[in-house]
């Protein structure tokens, strides 16, 4: 059972990253290969703030905030520098990992002894028992069904249509007198927030 719930957990997380992926990849044709020194950002940036005793509801909103500003980064990088999409993934996931590590201070750092979203008064009053093994399941399943739903409320609003029309033909979001380049800055900025925020 407990191989199942492991499964189950990190899958439920990876599904949150999945949604920042569909985003860059799928939407925007965008291959951002920048998830691979980013995808920790999150981590790291959570990591010592709830080290610092930051709530961490908090903690989770600053790490999305943190992850749109690399997305908004690796958007310049290719919009206003004119550097092809994938290189300007490759450097922000160059360059991160330097920071990550500065970020942490060291290779491995534990949190298990602190308060987390999985580790706190009122999941230990909600969770008892024979279903205290299912808590990282369920709060992790509520973050994934609150994300999917805000995501698909966004992609139905103009500027997600917008988002999806740039993917498809960029020519025609400019002969509609909108800046590609920004939608894109954008879109990049939600997909890096969400894969962060999954970490």
């Amino acid at each position: 059972m407990s191989a199942v719930i492991g499964v189950l957990e990190q899958g439920l997380i990876y599904a949150i990253v999945a949604l920042g992926t569909y985003i860059s990849y799928k939407i925007l044709d965008f291959p951002d290969m920048g998830i691979e020194g980013t995808f920790t950002l999150g981590g790291a940036v959570t990591t010592i703030l709830i080290l610092n005793g930051v709530n961490p509801i908090l903690c989770l909103l600053v790490a999305f905030l943190v992850g749109g500003f690399v997305g908004i980064i690796t958007g310049v990088i290719h919009v206003k520098l004119k550097v092809r999409d994938l290189l300007a993934g490759i450097i922000v996931m160059m360059v991160l990992y330097s920071i990550n590590l500065r970020i942490v201070g060291k290779s491995n750092v534990s949190i298990f002894n602190t308060t987390t979203i999985f580790n706190n008064k009122i999941v230990k009053s909600i969770f008892l028992g024979n279903f205290l093994a299912w808590k990282i399941v369920v709060i992790v399943l509520v973050i994934v069904l609150i994300c999917k739903l805000l995501l698909d409320l966004y992609l139905k609003t103009k500027s997600g249509y917008l988002l999806k029309a740039v993917g498809e033909n960029e020519k025609l979001v400019m002969g509609l007198g909108k800046n590609s380049g920004n939608i894109k800055i954008l879109g990049l900025a939600i997909s890096n927030a969400l894969r962060r925020f999954g970490r």
